[in-house]
């Protein structure tokens, strides 16, 4: 799922607004004027417009204010740690492989382990990144 910046981009494109037009209608709602790449900044996740702002922009856009955000995923820290179980297993096949001078069933063993691996961090790194654009949102939000 996109963070909000994306959502922002995603929704002014699905009205056919350019960032121009958005950066327009936002001045003639709230007589506040951004420069020219403030909107783009948004989009980007560089920085995000402050929560009356982005009431403005929800209904620019025609959508909520949720709609703009993430709807958090549940943790489950079960998952966490069975994924850890699974990543141990796969290691100890691995080495049973080894151990059996299987060499080549023990590369493709840990192949397919490695790859499962940078799936899931692939994953926890863009948790991580869509984590930071909410803190920069929030400290938008504070320094008004």
């Amino acid at each position: 799922m996109a963070y909000t910046g994306n959502k922002i981009a995603y929704f002014r494109k699905k009205n056919g607004y350019t960032q121009e037009d958005i950066r327009q209608e936002v001045y003639r709602h709230t007589g506040k004027k951004f420069r020219q790449g403030t909107i783009s900044s948004w989009e980007n996740g560089k920085t995000a417009p402050d929560m009356d702002i982005l009431s403005v922009l929800a209904s620019i856009l025609r959508v909520s204010v949720d709609d703009l955000y993430d709807k958090p995923e549940p943790k489950n820290e079960d998952i966490m740690t069975a994924d850890l179980i699974s990543y141990k297993e796969g290691l100890s096949r691995a080495q049973e492989l080894f151990a059996k001078q299987k060499t080549e069933q023990a590369f493709h063993q840990l192949e397919e382990l490695c790859a499962e691996m940078l799936k899931k961090m692939n994953s926890i790194s863009g948790t991580y990144e869509k984590a930071q654009a909410q803190l920069r949102a929030v400290r938008e939000i504070t320094r008004l």
